[in-house]
């Protein structure tokens, strides 16, 4: 029987950004993708993911609003939180490290600086 396979759950309002992702990183792990931050703690507690892949432009909470009540919980506080973002200006990747997220990155991304930094925050923030 195989290990586990990790889990990531992304929250991007943009089916194509969530589709690639879903293409991207589906062979290696499970991919969860919500177009919304709507009853997010309640789903990470269900799928208790690896790593929250996070839109910052987001319908209804944005997403800096959705990493601070994911950092609220104890038990989620470890959970690695990767920004993606339209946004490029340092005031956006400041705010979503004061926010909680572990790490940044800009849309459009390169595939492979997307694996790479997903790969670095799985190994670097070992959750259940």
């Amino acid at each position: 029987m195989s290990e586990r396979r990790r889990c990531i759950m992304v929250v991007d309002d943009d089916s194509t950004v969530r589709e690639l992702l879903l293409i991207t990183l589906g062979g290696r792990y499970n991919v969860i993708c919500l177009p919304n931050g709507d009853d997010i703690v309640d789903l990470i507690t269900s799928y208790m993911p690896n790593l929250l892949v996070l839109d910052i432009n987001l319908p209804g909470a944005d997403g800096y609003a959705v990493c601070r009540e994911v950092r609220s919980l104890t038990m989620l506080r470890h959970l690695p939180v990767l920004f993606l973002s339209v946004r490029r200006d340092d005031q956006s990747f400041l705010k979503g490290l004061e926010s909680g997220g572990a790490s940044f990155l800009s849309k459009p991304f390169d595939i492979s600086a997307l694996n790479e930094r997903v790969e670095y925050l799985l190994r670097s923030y070992r959750t259940a």
